[in-house]
């Protein structure tokens, strides 16, 4: 692979954006005192590393691990750059906050099910309108926080990132009125994931029994690591036959999604977007071509 062929991805993340690549990841967010902080990380993910990780479906599980051990470094990060004048949140508030997520992912992993149950239907059935509902629920929830003020931040944040992603693809510019030319929805985008999670239920949750909430539980999470190693598999005959009918069938949801997850950026929300991209750029291709957009910026010590 050559330089100019590194693929670039990232999300929104506090107050910024997070970019990455195969040889590492970097973040811009815009703090309280209206200044750009920018950090990078080296890290080759496990999907390129030498290792069970490379091989077929096994590969969506290193994706999914790296997925979310980045975007949680990521959130971090941003979290520490954005509130560090206030005060530490205590011990008490940081597990009641994870006790809400456990409880959180655990309802929407088990709670389908458990309600699909109270419905007196072929097992078949059950998994087919598991999927459905699983499916209803993550896109109102998406509606719903879509409504406040912070998610709306985001979804802006999520736009500057697919429009600087797609200005740097097509033309390796970064200028702010070029950017601007570019749609806030990208084909590449992880939300595509959300459509396949129902695609791929469909095909699966039939073949799992009715069992007791414990073993509903643990059979969905472990549901989880066979929906990542399917949709990753798909995922990659999509961009291999990027404009081909199997391609439409599975991105053509996924920018549907985005309607809802992207918003238009505004010109701040686009430097930010701009200082990560160049940021990450500078690491991965050892280049010093974008320095431009990294003046008047500071930066995290990597340590």
């Amino acid at each position: 692979m050559s330089e100019n062929d590194i693929s670039y991805g990232g999300q929104a993340v506090i107050s910024g954006v997070l970019i990455q690549s195969p040889k590492g990841w970097s973040v811009a967010v815009r703090n309280q005192n209206n200044e750009i902080v920018k950090y990078f990380k080296e890290r080759t993910p496990l999907i390129r590393r030498k290792g069970i990780f490379t091989l077929p479906l096994i590969r969506g599980i290193g994706a999914l691990v790296d997925s979310l051990y980045v975007g949680y470094q990521a959130l971090t990060i941003s979290d520490e750059i954005y509130y560090a004048d206030e005060p530490e949140p205590s011990t008490l508030n940081k597990i009641l906050n994870y006790l809400f997520i456990v409880s959180f992912l655990s309802i929407l992993i088990a709670g389908p099910r458990l309600l699909i149950d109270l419905i007196d239907t072929d097992q078949t059935s059950k998994g087919i309108y598991e999927g459905l509902l699983r499916g209803v629920i993550v896109v109102l929830y998406i509606y719903v926080i879509g409504r406040t003020k912070d998610a709306q931040e985001l979804f802006e944040f999520h736009g500057a990132e697919h429009m600087t992603i797609a200005a740097f693809e097509d033309k390796r510019n970064l200028d702010l009125d070029n950017i601007k030319n570019y749609p806030k929805e990208h084909i590449r985008c992880g939300t595509a994931f959300i459509f396949l999670i129902v695609f791929v239920s469909l095909l699966t949750l039939p073949f799992i029994p009715t069992l007791n909430i414990l073993l509903t539980l643990l059979t969905r999470i472990l549901h989880v690591f066979v929906v990542a190693m399917i949709s990753y598999e798909i995922l990659k005959l999509n961009f291999k036959f990027t404009g081909s009918l199997f391609s439409r069938f599975f991105s053509t949801p996924g920018i549907w999604m985005q309607k809802m997850t992207t918003k238009i950026p505004s010109e701040e929300q686009i430097e930010v977007a701009r200082v990560a991209m160049a940021n990450c750029i500078k690491f991965s291709e050892n280049t010093n071509e974008l320095d431009e957009y990294l003046d008047n910026t500071k930066e995290v010590s990597n340590g």
